[in-house]
């Protein structure tokens, strides 16, 4: 038809672009600060400002590096969820990116230095939705923009509060 010789045959439908959400703030610490405390220290931090986050298991141990994978398992409004990601990119102080591995996501922690500190930019992407929820592709943009905006203010919280680093095993609080 039109004088078009187009074999269709073996070609997949084209995928829908991705939905995420991106947030950002400014944390008054310096950058190498945030940074240690989401990337260096993101196996024993994370939780803390993810709080859906209630099984962590990294894949290795200390230091934090690229290729690393670990298991999480995720509980939200009732539903428990697990998958597996790996570390894709770490690139000190300015970069933290995630990829799903047994699930379509990617997420990234960029960190911007500013005269009043550090710009903390977190960007969360499903690459894929199923078919029977992309009805819903806006109530989901909705909740991973509002997911994301909560992660930047539950991070900004703890760093500029001092929160650093969970304690090593056997330090103890004074008062």
């Amino acid at each position: 038809m039109l004088g078009l010789n187009v074999n269709l045959k073996g070609m997949s439908p084209p995928r829908p672009p991705a939905v995420g959400g991106i947030a950002r703030t400014v944390i008054s610490r310096p950058p190498d600060f945030a940074f240690d405390f989401v990337a260096r220290d993101f196996f024993q931090n994370y939780p803390r400002w993810c709080p859906q986050v209630v099984e962590l298991e990294p894949n290795g141990s200390a230091p934090v590096r690229v290729g690393m994978t670990a298991r999480q398992v995720t509980m939200e409004r009732g539903i428990r969820s697990e998958s597996t990601f790996e570390i894709v990119n770490l690139e000190r102080p300015r970069l933290l990116a995630l990829e799903g591995i047994s699930e379509p996501f990617s997420s990234s922690y960029e960190f911007e230095c500013e005269s009043q500190g550090t710009t903390l930019i977190f960007t969360f992407e499903l690459r894929e939705i199923e078919l029977s929820m992309r009805p819903f592709v806006k109530l989901i943009r909705a909740a991973l923009q509002d997911g994301a905006e909560q992660i930047v203010e539950n991070l900004r919280a703890l760093i500029e509060t001092g929160a650093a680093s969970a304690q090593p095993a056997g330090a103890s609080q004074s008062n």
